[in-house]
């Protein structure tokens, strides 16, 4: 089995948050992707991380200013994004529940469902 080894501060992720969404309740929220409101930050799990990486370790979840990382590609199997480490805008060792991107005129941020 090949493994993808990212190099410098490079950030490989995985489970990036593009889907419909479902609240607990039941209702489904659907993708935004290719609209104007789409045009958010969105949560990724770290997969690997480049030697020179000091603020990310595999396995945490980062949130990622929009359009900073690449399109997504397969190895393996399994489904990839790079991240540009200068987009990394906060970071979580827990997976984000209940949350639902919300775009904004002059940006976009990430609200927590109550």
């Amino acid at each position: 089995m090949a493994i993808l080894k990212p190099i410098n501060d490079n950030i490989l992720a995985i489970n990036g948050d593009f889907g419909d969404m479902e609240t607990q309740a039941g209702l489904v929220i659907k993708s935004t992707i290719g609209k104007s409101e789409g045009i958010t930050p969105r949560w990724f799990q770290v997969s690997a991380i480049g030697p020179e990486q000091k603020h990310l370790e595999p396995g945490m979840w980062v949130y990622v200013e929009h359009g900073r990382w690449t399109d997504r590609f397969k190895f393996e199997e399994v489904t990839y994004w790079q991240i540009d480490p200068q987009g990394c805008l906060a970071a979580s060792w827990d997976e984000p529940q209940n949350t639902i991107n919300i775009g904004v005129h002059e940006g976009a941020y990430k609200k927590q469902r109550a």
